[in-house]
């Protein structure tokens, strides 16, 4: 190398041939740290490299090579340091050398993948969605600019693939899936079977179906996922340090062929490949937590179906392996110990003992305090430890710890979970709001317990109804302040992927704390804004009580812990206990199916739906019906007026119809009350303010003036060809 250097320095060397030779030296330094990981030899590249480029000419025809070569020296530097600045200007001085590529140049197709791959890393570091549209237009031109004998075709294939199912994930686009999959299965085609690429492209295409499976339900894709995934395991060697990571994802999809079919002999394969993939891993690899994990899920699923204690036993000891081996910052340590938790409640249900049952809520409480995860695995695993904290009548805590997991609740949000995970989100918020109910009222603390329900079913309808969310009406305030609030929720909840090198890892961990800081002071801030004191709150009592011109608003929560009913009116605040209306009922009565199809079936399911109603009006409705009739806050002719809300189990249940139907019974909230629902006390609010303001646009028009419309026709219904006759007599 010394010879090298001499010579690029020598002034007896033509100046055209010393771009040449600094070129030379570039890629010695580059394959020297390939070798030895030497900061100080990828650094020399670094030098070497833009010493050569500075000194060729323009119309130099390596110039272009030699700002490409550069481009993958800088971000293998970046993978090294996490040095942001290295990556731009990989970005850079790669995207010089593509514009200076004529179209049909054979190294058009390789400087465009390699582009491309460097802007999806900077997506995957920033999150920003315009780096990953741009990596996709950049790998679809490399794709449309190869012809179909090349060798490079199967890879940037690949790599277009993978970038669509990358935005299916951001955006849940149909059509990105669809042509993920068609190029993946492209990719694959122009693969020889002995490529050593082929396994990971079959793993690809394997996650792609089971991601259409997960969206559309079709059996096909989950049987073509489990073929797929089973090719890329058999194409590959017992040695390859991949092997594992193929057996369990081929593990995951049968898994999911079980739940669907109940075939046992599909769970057993599951639990075996699950099994190879925790032995292919070798001692200290960082996948070694994540393949416990997946073994430890599938014991569950057998212990589940046939109670074999030993599965349990080894699903825990699996477990926490798997969290024994995970460091204090990985951000999936908390979802291990949220498992481990679960488990633990299963061995509970088992034994009865206080003991178990203390295990779990412990497990539980240290996924929560797990602040490098995401805020789903946090919240999901403190929902659950909230439950089990009421069985143990450990109040205090529970409360404090219901009113962390509201404060966070903000921060969460589903547009990057599948359509299960969403739902299970929502319901999870839902549970955390009841269960913080009823412990507060066990203490007596009503103003309190409803601020909290609010702010809880507030938070879910912010995530339900985007356009009457607080979110929305920030954004019409103040644009820039709603941007920056979701930029940061986007960033605390971005996934990190395994792929990730350590030290950006590490990057990405500290920036998801920083941005975590920075979006509880943007939340402080909104709060501070005029009219935006209660972002993400609810309402307080008093507004609540502001919004009832007449009659009364009834929540009715039921929990494992207790069941109340909180009844609101216009002047007062009251609660009734409600024993009668207990969890277990409760829930083996929302469970049945009323919609039977066979008409033998039909008069026991009706008799079966009057019991449940009767139930429904002697645990609860009755109770209701006396306590609003006796109070003054209805016209004194007429029924009473009653908004019903349904929290916990009560979400779905039928309190306008609850009573005894038999001839001649009063006994039923038909004859009592005129009911009406409304999801929330906000909700209310909107809808009137919304009906009163339709009003006053009608009160302000010329009443003189009326719309007719003739219907001749009618989609679905019969027609009548008189009607445009009949319009001028109508007055």
């Amino acid at each position: 190398m010394t010879d090298i250097e001499a010579l690029a320095t020598d002034n007896d060397i033509s100046r055209e041939d010393i771009p040449h030779l600094f070129s030379k030296l570039a890629i010695g330094a580059y394959e020297r740290y390939m070798q030895t990981g030497s900061r100080d030899d990828i650094s020399k590249a670094i030098d070497s490299a833009k010493q050569g480029i500075d000194l060729a000419n323009d119309r130099n025809p390596w110039l272009t090579q030699w700002l490409n070569n550069l481009g993958v020296f800088l971000e293998t530097r970046y993978e090294r340091t996490g040095e942001m600045k290295d990556l731009e200007e990989a970005i850079k001085v790669v995207r010089q050398a593509v514009e200076s590529t004529p179209n049909g140049h054979p190294d058009l197709a390789a400087m465009l993948s390699n582009l491309g791959n460097e802007v999806e890393t900077r997506y995957e570091r920033t999150g920003e969605m315009k780096d990953l549209e741009e990596a996709i237009q950049i790998a679809r031109r490399a794709v449309e600019s190869t012809p179909n004998d090349h060798p490079g075709l199967a890879t940037w294939l690949n790599n277009l693939g993978v970038l669509l199912a990358n935005r299916y994930e951001r955006t849940e686009g149909m059509r990105d899936l669809e042509e993920a999959i068609q190029t993946a299965r492209r990719a694959i085609e122009w693969t020889p079977n002995d490529h050593p690429d082929l396994a990971a492209r079959l793993n690809n295409l394997a996650n792609m179906l089971g991601r259409r499976y997960e969206r559309m339900g079709e059996m096909k894709d989950l049987e073509d996922s489990i073929e797929t995934a089973r090719r890329a395991v058999e194409s590959t060697p017992d040695h390859h340090p991949n092997l594992a990571a193929w057996l369990s994802n081929l593990g995951n999809k049968l898994e999911s062929r079980s739940e669907r079919t109940r075939e046992m002999k599909d769970l057993e394969e599951a639990i075996q490949a699950a099994r190879r993939a925790v032995e292919a891993t070798p001692d200290g690899c960082p996948d070694q937590a994540a393949m416990s994990n997946n073994l430890g899920i599938k014991l569950i699923r057998r212990y589940e179906r046939t109670e074999e204690m030993k599965d349990l036993e080894e699903a825990i000891e699996t477990g926490r392996r798997a969290v024994d081996s995970t460091p204090d910052y990985h951000p999936n340590l908390a979802a291990w110990l949220n498992n481990v938790g679960r488990f633990f409640e299963r061995l509970y249900e088992q034994t009865g003992k206080m003991r178990d049952l203390g295990e779990a809520s412990a497990y539980l409480l240290q996924a929560w305090s797990c602040l490098h995860a995401v805020p789903f695995h946090r919240v999901t695993a403190a929902a659950k430890c909230l439950e089990l904290l009421a069985i143990q009548n450990r109040v205090d805590q529970g409360i404090n710890l219901g009113r962390k997991i509201l404060d966070l609740l903000p921060s969460v949000h589903t547009r990057t979970l599948d359509r299960n995970d969403q739902q299970f989100v929502i319901s999870t918020f839902a549970g955390v709001a009841s269960d913080l109910c009823a412990f507060l009222l066990s203490t007596n603390r009503l103003t309190e317990a409803l601020e909290c329900l609010e702010q809880g079913r507030a938070i879910i309808l912010s995530q339900l109804l985007d356009d009457r969310s607080d979110l929305s009406s920030l954004r019409h305030d103040h644009l820039q302040l709603a941007n920056r609030y979701q930029s940061l929720v986007d960033e605390v909840n971005a996934p990190t992927r395994q792929t990730t090198p350590g030290v950006v890892e590490a990057l990405l961990r500290k920036r998801r704390q920083e941005a975590a800081a920075e979006l509880d002071m943007c939340l402080k801030e909104i709060r501070c804004v005029p009219g935006h004191e209660r972002f993400m709150l609810g309402q307080t009592v008093t507004e609540m009580q502001e919004c009832i011109t007449e009659g009364s608003i009834v929540v009715i929560n039921i929990t494992n812990f207790r069941s109340d009913a909180i009844i609101i009116s216009n002047n007062s605040l009251r609660t009734i206990v409600l024993p009668e209306l207990s969890a277990s009922k409760a829930r083996l009565w929302v469970s049945k199916d009323w919609s039977t199809k066979k008409r033998s079936d039909q008069r026991g399911e009706n008799d079966q739906f009057l019991d449940y109603l009767s139930w429904l009006w002697y645990a609860c409705v009755k109770h209701i019906v006396a306590e609003v009739s006796a109070s003054k806050t209805h016209p004194s002719e007429g029924l009473p007026r009653v908004w019903w809300i349904g929290s916990g189990l009560a979400s779905s249940m039928l309190f306008h119809a609850a009573g005894v139907h038999t001839r001649g019974s009063t006994e039923n909230a038909y004859c009592r009350l005129i009911s009406s629902y409304t999801p929330s006390i906000k909700e209310l609010a909107y809808a009137q303010n919304q009906a009163k303001r339709a009003q006053e646009v009608l009160m302000a028009q010329d009443t003189n003036t009326m719309l007719i419309a003739a219907m001749p026709t009618s989609p679905k219904g019969p027609g009548d060809e008189k009607a445009p006759k009949e319009l001028p007599r109508v007055e």
